[in-house]
């Protein structure tokens, strides 16, 4: 997956959209019951942001190479969809503010929160009983690599409509979605035990329940 860093994109036009991803995400981690409007869970939930964009910065020389997308799927299929399309939109703009941003940061904030859908959707499958299945994990790590590649690809239409620039702008980004998806197979294994025992505690602390049906919340 190639980024569109060269797109000329009026400075003024990124801020107002970044303002509007902020406050996208600050409602969906407020929004739902009484139990996510409390300081403790919006610090949280916050927080669990700034780590994990603390650690795609960290592996940001290594190309396409980030814990985002195995600590999203784990964090939707903690927190919930809702909780987790909030930290995945607050992920993306503060990482991009030492990386780099502009309209790319638009598609991956979308991507990133369909990842943490698709973990609260799957998560009786990444967590029984309270306990991870690292090889469910690994197989939708894999999984979201293409997907999140694939939907930041979107943005060369911003640039150039033709579908044949498309097709040939996912071509030259294969080996990138490989190494994504070779990227989260080493992180599940290595990191996603730990994440996941850290998001557990995290949720304890806040005092919200996990449903015992995966719904769209998920926490009462």
């Amino acid at each position: 997956m190639l980024g569109l860093h060269a797109l000329n994109v009026p400075a003024e036009a990124v801020l107002i959209s970044e303002i509007f991803l902020i406050i996208c995400a600050l409602f969906a981690i407020s929004s739902g019951g009484s139990g996510s409007r409390t300081p403790r869970t919006i610090i949280c939930a916050i927080s669990i942001a700034v780590i994990l964009s603390f650690g795609r910065i960290l592996f940001d020389p290594i190309p396409n190479v980030q814990p985002i997308t195995i600590g999203l799927l784990l964090v939707g299929a903690t927190y919930g969809a809702r909780r987790g399309i909030g930290i995945a939109i607050l992920i993306a703009v503060l990482s991009n503010m030492v990386i780099g941003t502009g309209v790319w940061t638009l598609f991956q904030a979308g991507a990133w929160g369909i990842i943490a859908v698709g973990g609260a959707l799957a998560a009786n499958q990444l967590i029984i009983n309270g306990k991870l299945n690292l090889s469910k994990l690994i197989i939708a790590g894999i999984v979201s690599a293409f997907i999140f590649d694939f939907l930041v690809s979107l943005s060369v239409f911003i640039a150039d409509p033709t579908p044949s620039l498309f097709i040939a702008y996912l071509i030259t980004g294969l080996p990138f979605d490989l190494l994504h998806a070779a990227g989260n197979i080493v992180i599940a294994v290595t990191l996603g035990p730990s994440m996941h025992g850290l998001l557990s505690r995290s949720l304890s602390s806040t005092g919200l329940k996990i449903r015992s049906v995966v719904n769209e919340s998920r926490i009462e």
